[in-house]
């Protein structure tokens, strides 16, 4: 018997010996992984961050490489799903974006979004920062209809996370992103709907003079001046309304009634506003000062002029006698546009054929008269020929807030007002003096 545990000894000792190096051993191949995973997200951050800095000054092919490897480096540490690589594939949507390559920055953030989805859930709310750029991403586009969809899927996302009455606070963000969408598109009714909700929240959460209530005041006023003064031009919103999620907060089932082409109501909006500002001891004399100029401006665009001027007048002697006159000098000393909406660039054809783009240039000079108006108009210079008119059109429509002279509106002749844009030739056209496409 003893012979067998002499003999067997010697084995069961190297056994336990091996067992305990191979312990060792993993135990070391795991601190080694987790220290290279942690020195990769360290030099992955840093490298994000160079990349961040180089979309900001406009380096984007660098900023795309260097996304690029960081993706590569992710996905080899940590898998092809890991939440890790969000964010670069983020970055690399900012930097394709910014090159104007839009298809491919879609598919960057489309890729980041799954990701988070599988591992946050469907309906996580920070999908939202990427769902944003997918919506700016497709209105630089052209698709004004699929950057609608991404801004209403936005809201719908955060209104399933927020929409409670302990964290509904969290819905403001986003029911403003909604509002200035609509507002931007020329959706002046469901904006106005959405920035009354911001003023909702803002009241019940923030309380009166709060300045997210003045902000959702000036949008909602806004809503009733796009009614009289539209942009030059106009988004077709037909598919856009077609293209509305159903169930979500902005189907128009769901919306309450909105008043249409009332001035009362963009007036009292921006009266509450002055109100409220002049009510708080601490409120900066230029935050009331710029109050009353929008109200005077709103006077001014609706042709009370009287109320107008009085305001103007009142603003003007809050700061004469200062040390500083910069209000004054920046706000009312020569004209400022309160309402010039400029034609758009034409849209880029599709076809293979088209011409490339070509710059071209307006300049126009003009007398902006006591009242704000535009007259006596002169096209300076107009390249190529022609391409003055709509400028022109639109010009004529300008409301511009008069200079000022001791308080007092005066007229001022040679203003100049310069417009840049793209056109495409006609094909077999010698040069700049041709017609063009526009």
């Amino acid at each position: 018997m003893l012979w067998c545990l002499w003999f067997f000894l010697p084995l069961l000792m190297h056994a336990i010996t091996a067992t305990a190096s191979d312990v060792v051993g993993e135990e070391s191949t795991k601190r080694s992984v987790d220290s290279s995973s942690s020195n990769n997200s360290t030099g992955g951050n840093e490298t994000l961050e160079v990349a961040k800095d180089q979309i900001e000054t406009g380096e984007y092919e660098e900023a795309i490489r260097l996304a690029e490897r960081e993706i590569r480096r992710t996905e080899t540490v940590r898998g092809r799903y890991d939440i890790a690589l969000v964010e670069p594939l983020v970055v690399l949507g900012d930097g394709l974006a910014g090159y104007g390559d839009y298809d491919n920055a879609l598919n960057a953030y489309d890729r980041a979004l799954h990701i988070r989805r599988v591992n946050a859930g469907l309906h996580d709310p920070d999908q939202v920062a990427v769902v944003y750029r997918e919506a700016n991403a497709h209105h630089a586009n052209g698709d004004i209809v699929a950057a609608n969809d991404r801004h209403e899927y936005a809201y719908y996302v955060l209104e399933r996370n927020f929409d409670q009455s302990e964290d509904e606070i969290a819905l403001i963000p986003g029911t403003f992103a909604l509002a200035n969408w609509y507002a931007k598109t020329y959706n002046i009714f469901m904006a106005r709907t959405f920035f009354e909700k911001a003023r909702t929240l803002a009241e019940t959460h923030y309380g009166e003079g709060h300045p997210i209530l003045i902000e959702a005041l000036r949008g909602i006023a806004n809503t009733y001046r796009l009614e009289k003064f539209a942009p030059a031009e106009i988004p077709n919103i037909e598919d856009i309304v077609a293209s509305r999620r159903k169930g979500s907060s902005s189907d128009l089932s769901r919306l309450p009634p909105t008043r249409i082409n009332n001035f009362r109501e963009g007036e009292a909006a921006l009266i509450e506003i002055v109100k409220m500002l002049l009510a708080q001891s601490e409120t900066d004399s230029e935050e009331v000062g710029q109050a009353k100029l929008d109200l005077a401006d709103w006077y001014l665009l609706f042709q009370q002029n009287k109320r107008a001027q009085i305001l103007y007048e009142d603003v003007w002697l809050s700061f004469d006698g200062r040390s500083s006159t910069d209000f004054i000098d920046r706000e009312l000393r020569s004209p400022k546009p309160i309402y010039l909406s400029l034609p758009h660039d034409p849209k880029a054809l599709s076809n293979a054929t088209r011409p490339r783009a070509t710059r071209g240039f307006v300049e126009l000079s003009f007398t902006v008269n006591k009242r704000g108006a535009v007259t006596d108009l002169i096209t300076e210079r107009a390249e190529p020929s022609g391409s003055d008119f709509l400028v022109r059109k639109q010009a004529r429509k300008a409301r511009y807030r008069p200079a000022f002279v001791d308080g007092k509106p005066v007229a001022t002749h040679d203003v100049r007002l310069s417009h840049t844009f793209d056109y495409y030739p006609r094909p077999g056209s010698r040069g700049p003096k041709d017609e063009a496409d526009r």
